[in-house]
């Protein structure tokens, strides 16, 4: 199994006409963030639209994917959703299909939850999903999902299941907390969120991160994981620079652009397309900071 460590890709999901997942476009992505330095990739993240899909729409893409020859060890699954009989459902079907890992959520629609509950929700979870090759990451983004995983919560989770509770991607920004993951838990994979703190979690004893813009980033990132410290300057300001618009649909915007293939523009609602406006503002970032990485033997 692949050691969740390193350059992971939050993916983008891309659409058929009917906006359902479109697993052919899907696999060649994977591949091709493969082949652009990337250890593995995480699906149904924010990135990958997974709250705008119901549980069976990404059961199914799975087993496109599987079926399709995607090497499905270096896949890691969103399966955090609010109820836990959709997560246990979700996070089984992940592993019996091989995947590295689950990333989990808390469930994010209740925001005044005590921590005794949301450790109930992610241990019945656990409980009714357990295996021997179930590895848990959860996922920290109190900005989407209104709570969050403190450090007491993880400590607890971490005492009751060693070996499944793995790793934790930090999305909050927020340096101290990273390095509070990275000092107060033992022998947990730490990752942060954007490339844009790659070097700094590296320096307190993180493993890597886990990137939305990797998908048009990855070479560049991977070079600084690897070592290449001066190339962290450029990587940085690429990351900062397109922040500046809604990801997802900038993102899309980009492949569909760079591939010629308008159908990457797809997103669902209640996300929308990039606007006129905002292409041009695209443009002007993306001349700020040079060609971007990937864009090479693009496979649409």
């Amino acid at each position: 199994m692949t050691e969740l460590k390193g350059l992971w890709a939050a993916s983008v999901t891309p659409l058929q006409p009917d906006l359902a997942p479109d697993p052919t476009r899907l696999a060649s992505h994977i591949e091709w963030l493969f082949q652009n330095g990337c250890h593995g990739v995480v699906l149904f993240g924010t990135t990958g639209e997974a709250n705008s899909f119901s549980v069976s729409e990404r059961r199914a893409l799975l087993d496109e994917l599987a079926s399709n020859g995607t090497e499905m060890s270096r896949v890691v699954v969103g399966t955090g959703l609010c109820a836990v009989p959709d997560s246990v459902e979700l996070t089984k079907h992940a592993v019996s299909l091989g995947c590295a890992g689950v990333l989990m959520l808390p469930p994010f629609y209740y925001k005044v939850v005590t921590e005794d509950g949301l450790f109930a929700a992610i241990s019945n979870t656990i409980e009714q999903s357990k295996s021997d090759d179930l590895r848990v990451v959860l996922y920290h983004f109190p900005r989407m999902s209104g709570t969050g995983y403190s450090v007491p919560l993880i400590q607890r989770l971490k005492t009751a299941y060693p070996d499944i509770l793995a790793g934790i991607k930090d999305s909050s920004g927020d340096t101290d907390n990273l390095t509070r993951y990275c000092r107060e838990i033992d022998d947990l994979a730490v990752f942060a969120g954007s490339e844009a703190l790659l070097p700094y979690a590296l320096e307190e004893g993180g493993v890597g991160c886990v990137s939305a813009t990797a998908n048009l980033t990855s070479r560049l990132v991977r070079e600084v994981y690897d070592g290449d410290k001066p190339a962290a300057d450029k990587m940085i300001r690429t990351r900062k620079a397109l922040e500046a618009l809604p990801m997802v649909p900038m993102l899309k915007h980009i492949l569909a652009t760079e591939s010629g293939d308008e159908a990457w523009n797809r997103v669902r609602p209640p996300l929308i397309e990039l606007t006129t406006a905002s292409q041009a503002r695209l443009g002007e970032i993306v001349d700020t900071v040079g060609t971007l990485p990937n864009f090479k033997n693009l496979i649409a």
